[in-house]
C-alpha cells in the first residue's frame, strides 16, 4: 500500500475513532426551534455555536429558526406525531392551552438538576413561567414595555427633553403639544391593536376578568373612563394616525414623525440604527396605580422527550441563565437584566438604557396569564373593541357592553 493511501486510512480510522468515543461518552444531540428570524437570531445562532464549541463531544445544539407563523404551524403535530424538538422558544401566555393538550412536560426538577437558585432571578419573571403551581418554562428573555419619547421633538414643542410625562394626564397634554398636522407629526402613537391599552386600563383601576370567579370585569366605570380618554385624544384631538398597526407606528417613530411611543425593547437597536435621539422610561402611572404591561419567552421542552434530551437542554438553559450570556443578550439586544446578578453588573448600572429599564421589573404585570384562551380574548374581543373606539365608529359604553358579554361567554368554555 502506498504511503498516502496509508495515511489516509489512518485518518479515516482516528475520525471514526473519535465519533465512536464521542457515542461511547454519551454524546447528546438536541435539536431547538424558535422564531427568532430577525438580528437576534443572529445574536443567539452566536451564543448557541458558543456553547457547542465548548461542550463538543458532550451536548450539541441543532437550531432551526422559522417564521413564528410557520412554528405554531409545525409544533403541534410534531408533538402529536413525537418527532417534536428537544426545547422551543414559547411565549407564556401559550403554556395554559399547551398543558391542556399534554403537550408540554414540567421543569420543576430543574433548579434541583442544575443546581441555579431560584432566588437569583425576578420573581414576577419566574412566576410568567408557571401554570397552575408548576414550571412549564424557564426565562430566556423578559420584557416590559416602555415608553419611548423623541427627544428633539420634545424642545422643538418647548418641553423639556429630558423629562417624560409621568402621569395619563400629562401624556395626554404632552401628546396635543407635540401633535403637528402641518409636519405630519404625530404626539402619541396608538395602534388598533396592543396590550399597551390594558395598562391604560389597570392603572385607572380597571380590570379586565375575574379567572377564579370566571366573569368580566370589563365593563366597569373606570374602564369606560379610560376608553373615553382614548378616544377623545385619537379622534378629536388627533394625536395619533387613524387605523395605525403596530408596524406603522413603528416606522413613523424610526422616521423622527412620532413623539412618544409605547412598545417593547426591540425597538432600541432600530432608534440607535436610524439616529433618532430617544429617551425610554416606564409609561405614565395613572389615578390609581403603577403597573406596565410585560412579556416574554421561555425555553419549554415538548411532551416525549426522553430523559437524555431533557438533561442536555437544561444543561444548555443553565448556560443561558449564566450571568455572562444574559449580560451579553442585554446589552447587545437591548432587552432588560432579569438576574439580580446581571441587574448589579456595574456595567449594566452605568449603561444609559440597561440602567433605566432593567430597574423597572418591578412594576410588570403579565396580561393573561394562566387564561387558556388568553390570545382568543386579545384578537377576538378586545383589539376589535379598541379598533372601534379609537375610530370612532362606537361610543366606549356601548363597546365595552358588547365586549365583557363575549368575554363572560369566553370565560364558561
Amino acid at each position: 500500500m502506498k504511503k498516502s493511501a496509508l495515511l489516509f486510512m489512518i485518518l479515516i480510522l482516528a475520525v471514526v475513532s473519535t465519533n465512536i468515543f464521542a457515542a461511547n461518552g454519551n454524546s447528546t444531540t438536541i435539536t431547538f426551534w424558535n422564531g427568532f428570524t430577525g438580528p437576534d437570531g443572529e445574536i443567539l445562532r452566536e451564543i448557541v455555536n458558543r456553547f457547542n464549541q465548548e461542550q463538543a463531544g458532550k451536548i450539541n445544539v441543532e437550531m432551526d429558526i422559522m417564521p413564528w407563523d410557520v412554528f405554531f404551524q409545525k409544533l403541534p403535530p410534531a408533538i402529536a406525531t413525537k418527532t417534536a424538538p428537544s426545547f422551543v422558544l414559547l411565549d407564556p401566555v401559550n403554556i395554559p392551552q399547551y398543558v391542556a393538550n399534554d403537550a408540554l412536560q414540567t421543569m420543576d426538577d430543574f433548579w434541583e438538576v442544575t443546581g441555579l437558585k431560584e432566588s437569583a432571578y425576578v420573581e414576577n419573571v419566574l412566576e410568567l413561567m408557571k401554570y397552575n403551581g408548576s414550571y412549564y418554562e424557564m426565562p430566556m428573555q423578559s420584557n416590559l414595555f416602555y415608553l419611548y419619547w423623541n427627544k428633539d421633538l420634545f424642545q422643538a414643542a418647548g418641553l423639556d427633553p429630558e423629562r417624560p410625562p409621568e402621569t395619563m394626564e400629562e401624556l395626554g397634554d404632552f401628546a396635543e403639544k407635540l401633535t403637528n398636522p402641518r409636519l405630519n407629526q404625530f404626539g402619541f402613537g396608538m395602534p388598533i391593536t396592543g396590550v399597551y391599552a390594558v395598562g391604560f386600563l389597570w392603572n385607572n383601576g380597571g380590570e379586565i376578568y375575574d379567572l377564579e370567579a370566571g366573569k368580566s370585569l370589563l365593563n366597569s366605570p373606570q374602564n369606560i373612563d379610560t376608553l373615553k380618554w382614548m378616544q377623545d385624544l385619537a379622534v378629536r384631538k388627533r394625536v395619533t394616525p387613524r387605523g395605525a398597526t403596530g408596524p406603522d407606528l413603528d416606522n413613523l417613530l424610526m422616521s423622527g414623525q412620532l413623539a412618544m411611543y409605547i412598545n417593547g425593547p426591540w425597538l432600541i437597536n432600530g432608534l440607535r440604527n436610524n439616529d433618532i435621539n430617544f429617551g425610554i422610561a416606564a409609561p405614565p402611572k395613572g389615578s390609581v396605580r403603577h403597573q406596565v404591561p410585560s412579556g416574554g419567552v421561555g425555553f419549554a421542552v415538548p411532551s416525549g422527550i426522553n430523559a437524555a434530551e431533557k438533561k442536555a437542554v437544561y444543561e444548555f438553559i443553565k448556560y443561558w441563565m449564566s450571568p455572562e450570556i444574559l449580560k451579553e443578550w442585554s446589552i447587545r439586544n437591548g432587552f432588560p437584566a432579569w438576574s439580580y446578578a446581571v441587574m448589579d453588573d456595574p456595567e449594566i448600572k452605568t449603561d444609559p438604557i440597561q440602567g433605566t429599564i432593567s430597574p423597572l421589573g418591578s412594576l410588570g404585570r403579565f396580561h393573561g396569564h394562566g387564561f387558556q384562551h388568553a390570545p382568543t380574548l386579545d384578537n377576538d374581543i378586545l383589539w376589535p373593541m379598541l379598533e372601534s373606539i379609537l375610530a370612532g365608529v362606537e361610543k366606549p359604553a356601548d363597546a365595552v357592553k358588547k365586549a365583557s358579554q363575549k368575554i363572560d361567554d369566553l370565560l364558561q368554555n
